[in-house]
């Protein structure tokens, strides 16, 4: 299995349309279906969303927050938080100053897949339901997160 690395190469490979992106702290050589989940704000918890699937997503920047940012990165006795949205087609992506200072020792991996092999689910996600295997893996650090991460606190009503 080759790993590949650069930043750019990622955003060529979004540019052509066809390929989506899934960004993971773990090396993996396929990747299974799993209970995707969302945060209920109402229920102030983490809900499954859908059924069992491997999800990506067309903006390779949110594969490379997702694959250097998340729960492997232990703040806050554990706790990472962070968030990524579009808005108006902007993405915008945030989390705590102590998350991103503990990112800068992190690595992970970005894994490239043909459209064709998954559905499109909504604007930012598209889903397999069966097994699949990249056309081509990044390995990914703290340089190539996106420029402009916002630094916010947790907010008070996130429950974890």
């Amino acid at each position: 299995m080759k790993i590949e690395k650069g930043r750019e190469k990622l955003l060529a490979l979004e540019k052509e349309g066809v390929y989506i992106f899934h960004g993971s702290p773990e090396l993996l050589e396929e990747l299974e279906p799993r209970q995707p989940k969302t945060y209920d704000y109402n229920q102030k918890q983490m809900i499954d969303d859908g059924k069992l699937s491997v999800v990506a997503t067309p903006f390779v920047e949110i594969a490379i927050f997702r694959a250097i940012i998340n729960k492997k990165v232990e703040a806050e006795k554990g706790k990472c938080w962070s968030r990524f949205s579009s808005d108006n087609g902007k993405l915008e992506f945030a989390t705590t100053s102590e998350v991103l200072e503990l990112a800068k020792k992190v690595r992970g991996y970005v894994y490239v897949f043909k459209k064709e092999d998954f559905e499109r689910h909504n604007s930012m996600e598209w889903r397999s339901a069966h097994k699949v295997r990249p056309t081509f893996i990044f390995e990914v650090n703290f340089e190539d997160l996106p420029a402009d991460i916002k630094l916010e606190a947790v907010p008070e009503n996130h429950h974890f």
